[in-house]
Protein backbone atom coordinates (compact mmCIF):
# COMPACT_ATOMS: atom_id res chain seq x y z
CA UNK A 1 0.00 0.00 0.00
CA UNK A 2 0.79 3.43 -0.35
CA UNK A 3 0.78 6.34 2.58
CA UNK A 4 -1.41 9.30 1.65
CA UNK A 5 -0.80 12.66 3.80
CA UNK A 6 -4.71 13.52 4.47
CA UNK A 7 -3.74 17.19 4.90
CA UNK A 8 -3.14 17.53 1.15
CA UNK A 9 -5.10 15.06 -0.82
CA UNK A 10 -4.40 17.17 -4.04
CA UNK A 11 -3.53 15.09 -6.69
CA UNK A 12 -4.33 11.87 -5.51
CA UNK A 13 -7.17 9.44 -6.97
CA UNK A 14 -10.64 8.62 -5.03
CA UNK A 15 -12.54 5.36 -5.35
CA UNK A 16 -16.18 5.03 -4.83
CA UNK A 17 -16.71 2.44 -2.62
CA UNK A 18 -19.54 0.06 -3.08
CA UNK A 19 -21.10 1.77 0.30
CA UNK A 20 -21.74 4.24 -2.87
CA UNK A 21 -23.64 2.36 -5.23
CA UNK A 22 -26.75 3.76 -4.90
CA UNK A 23 -25.23 7.44 -5.73
CA UNK A 24 -24.51 8.96 -8.75
CA UNK A 25 -20.65 8.39 -7.36
CA UNK A 26 -21.29 4.47 -8.17
CA UNK A 27 -17.69 3.05 -9.26
CA UNK A 28 -16.18 6.53 -9.97
CA UNK A 29 -12.85 7.38 -10.21
CA UNK A 30 -12.35 11.23 -9.51
CA UNK A 31 -8.94 12.74 -9.68
CA UNK A 32 -8.52 15.41 -6.76
CA UNK A 33 -7.45 18.81 -8.43
CA UNK A 34 -7.49 20.65 -5.37
CA UNK A 35 -7.52 20.44 -1.38
CA UNK A 36 -7.12 22.83 1.41
CA UNK A 37 -8.97 24.12 4.77
CA UNK A 38 -11.45 25.71 2.90
CA UNK A 39 -12.62 22.12 0.78
CA UNK A 40 -12.00 20.15 -2.03
CA UNK A 41 -12.53 20.03 -5.72
CA UNK A 42 -12.26 17.09 -8.44
CA UNK A 43 -12.88 15.77 -11.69
CA UNK A 44 -14.40 12.63 -11.82
CA UNK A 45 -12.33 10.91 -15.04
CA UNK A 46 -14.37 7.62 -15.88
CA UNK A 47 -17.70 8.54 -16.72
CA UNK A 48 -18.03 9.97 -20.59
CA UNK A 49 -21.22 11.87 -21.71
CA UNK A 50 -21.76 9.55 -25.32
CA UNK A 51 -24.25 12.41 -25.88
CA UNK A 52 -22.06 15.38 -25.92
CA UNK A 53 -18.98 15.90 -28.75
CA UNK A 54 -16.27 18.15 -28.79
CA UNK A 55 -16.75 19.56 -31.95
CA UNK A 56 -20.64 20.23 -30.68
CA UNK A 57 -19.80 22.00 -27.52
CA UNK A 58 -17.44 24.33 -30.09
CA UNK A 59 -20.23 24.77 -32.23
CA UNK A 60 -22.27 26.05 -28.92
CA UNK A 61 -19.36 28.21 -27.81
CA UNK A 62 -18.93 29.63 -31.37
CA UNK A 63 -15.67 28.34 -32.04
CA UNK A 64 -14.69 29.19 -35.50
CA UNK A 65 -11.82 27.06 -37.42
CA UNK A 66 -11.29 24.35 -35.12
CA UNK A 67 -9.34 21.36 -36.09
CA UNK A 68 -10.93 17.49 -35.94
CA UNK A 69 -10.36 16.61 -32.07
CA UNK A 70 -12.07 13.65 -30.58
CA UNK A 71 -11.62 14.65 -27.18
CA UNK A 72 -14.65 12.61 -24.83
CA UNK A 73 -16.72 14.91 -22.55
CA UNK A 74 -16.82 13.67 -19.17
CA UNK A 75 -19.48 13.71 -16.40
CA UNK A 76 -17.01 16.00 -14.10
CA UNK A 77 -19.56 15.76 -11.51
CA UNK A 78 -22.87 17.51 -9.97
CA UNK A 79 -21.09 21.22 -9.23
CA UNK A 80 -21.79 23.32 -11.90
CA UNK A 81 -22.07 20.98 -14.44
CA UNK A 82 -22.64 23.16 -17.49
CA UNK A 83 -19.06 24.49 -17.00
CA UNK A 84 -16.19 23.25 -18.49
CA UNK A 85 -13.06 21.82 -16.75
CA UNK A 86 -9.85 20.35 -18.55
CA UNK A 87 -7.32 18.44 -16.68
CA UNK A 88 -4.12 18.27 -18.57
CA UNK A 89 -0.34 17.53 -18.79
CA UNK A 90 1.50 20.53 -18.15
CA UNK A 91 2.69 21.81 -21.38
CA UNK A 92 0.20 24.85 -21.67
CA UNK A 93 -0.66 27.40 -19.12
CA UNK A 94 -3.11 29.59 -18.97
CA UNK A 95 -1.52 32.98 -16.80
CA UNK A 96 -4.84 33.21 -14.45
CA UNK A 97 -6.83 30.60 -15.23
CA UNK A 98 -4.78 27.50 -14.67
CA UNK A 99 -4.25 25.58 -11.40
CA UNK A 100 -1.45 23.04 -10.68
CA UNK A 101 -2.40 19.92 -9.49
CA UNK A 102 1.13 17.92 -9.22
CA UNK A 103 4.20 18.11 -10.66
CA UNK A 104 2.82 16.63 -14.20
CA UNK A 105 -1.03 18.09 -14.40
CA UNK A 106 -2.92 20.91 -14.23
CA UNK A 107 -6.38 21.83 -14.41
CA UNK A 108 -7.90 25.03 -16.56
CA UNK A 109 -11.58 25.86 -16.27
CA UNK A 110 -11.79 28.93 -19.28
CA UNK A 111 -13.13 29.41 -22.70
CA UNK A 112 -9.26 30.05 -24.04
CA UNK A 113 -8.07 26.51 -23.05
CA UNK A 114 -11.23 24.87 -24.97
CA UNK A 115 -10.83 27.59 -27.88
CA UNK A 116 -7.18 26.80 -27.83
CA UNK A 117 -7.81 23.17 -27.95
CA UNK A 118 -10.13 24.04 -31.00
CA UNK A 119 -7.47 25.22 -32.49
CA UNK A 120 -4.32 22.61 -31.85
CA UNK A 121 -2.92 25.18 -29.50
CA UNK A 122 -3.78 23.26 -26.38
CA UNK A 123 -1.82 20.79 -24.48
CA UNK A 124 -0.51 17.48 -25.86
CA UNK A 125 -3.12 16.10 -23.18
CA UNK A 126 -5.98 16.49 -21.82
CA UNK A 127 -9.82 15.76 -20.33
CA UNK A 128 -12.72 17.84 -20.43
CA UNK A 129 -15.23 17.43 -17.69
CA UNK A 130 -18.58 19.25 -17.67
CA UNK A 131 -18.98 20.04 -13.64
CA UNK A 132 -16.87 18.81 -10.97
CA UNK A 133 -17.20 17.22 -7.69
CA UNK A 134 -17.11 19.85 -5.05
CA UNK A 135 -16.74 19.39 -0.88
CA UNK A 136 -17.42 21.68 2.15
CA UNK A 137 -14.46 22.17 4.39
CA UNK A 138 -14.21 18.98 6.44
CA UNK A 139 -16.88 17.54 3.95
CA UNK A 140 -14.14 15.26 2.25
CA UNK A 141 -12.68 14.07 5.09
CA UNK A 142 -16.24 12.35 6.66
CA UNK A 143 -16.82 10.78 3.49
CA UNK A 144 -12.98 9.33 3.61
CA UNK A 145 -14.15 8.40 7.62
CA UNK A 146 -17.41 6.89 6.51
CA UNK A 147 -15.71 4.83 4.04
CA UNK A 148 -17.42 6.20 0.77
CA UNK A 149 -14.20 6.65 -0.61
CA UNK A 150 -10.53 4.36 -1.28
CA UNK A 151 -7.32 5.82 -2.65
CA UNK A 152 -6.20 4.41 -6.28
CA UNK A 153 -3.45 4.56 -8.21
CA UNK A 154 -3.33 5.97 -11.83
CA UNK A 155 -0.22 7.26 -13.75
CA UNK A 156 -0.81 9.90 -16.03
CA UNK A 157 -1.28 7.82 -18.67
CA UNK A 158 -4.13 5.86 -17.13
CA UNK A 159 -5.84 9.14 -16.07
CA UNK A 160 -5.36 10.13 -19.80
CA UNK A 161 -6.96 6.79 -21.24
CA UNK A 162 -9.87 6.75 -22.57
CA UNK A 163 -10.67 3.49 -21.72
CA UNK A 164 -12.87 4.39 -18.92
CA UNK A 165 -14.98 1.44 -17.90
CA UNK A 166 -11.43 -0.20 -16.70
CA UNK A 167 -9.93 3.39 -15.01
CA UNK A 168 -12.06 1.95 -11.63
CA UNK A 169 -9.95 -1.22 -11.51
CA UNK A 170 -7.20 -0.68 -12.48
CA UNK A 171 -6.71 2.09 -10.02
CA UNK A 172 -7.33 -0.70 -7.29
CA UNK A 173 -4.80 -3.21 -8.92
CA UNK A 174 -2.41 -0.23 -8.99
CA UNK A 175 -2.83 0.30 -5.48
CA UNK A 176 -2.34 -3.36 -4.90
CA UNK A 177 -6.05 -4.82 -3.93
CA UNK A 178 -7.64 -7.25 -6.13
CA UNK A 179 -11.47 -5.58 -7.25
CA UNK A 180 -12.70 -9.07 -6.63
CA UNK A 181 -11.76 -8.49 -2.94
CA UNK A 182 -13.97 -5.06 -2.54
CA UNK A 183 -16.97 -6.29 -0.71
CA UNK A 184 -20.30 -4.71 -1.38
CA UNK A 185 -20.47 -4.50 2.72
CA UNK A 186 -17.59 -2.34 2.60
CA UNK A 187 -17.76 -0.02 5.82
CA UNK A 188 -16.09 0.92 9.31
CA UNK A 189 -16.03 -1.86 12.03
Amino acid sequence: MFKIDLNHLGGQILLATPSMNNSIFKDTVIFICSHSEDGAMGIIINKPLKALSFSSICKDLKIKDQIFLDLPILFGGPVENNRGVVLHSQDYSAEKETIECTSTLSMTASFSIISDLARGLGPKNALLALGYAGWAPGQLESELASNCWMFGKLDDTEIFSINFEKKWSNSLKNSGVEPSKISSNFGSA
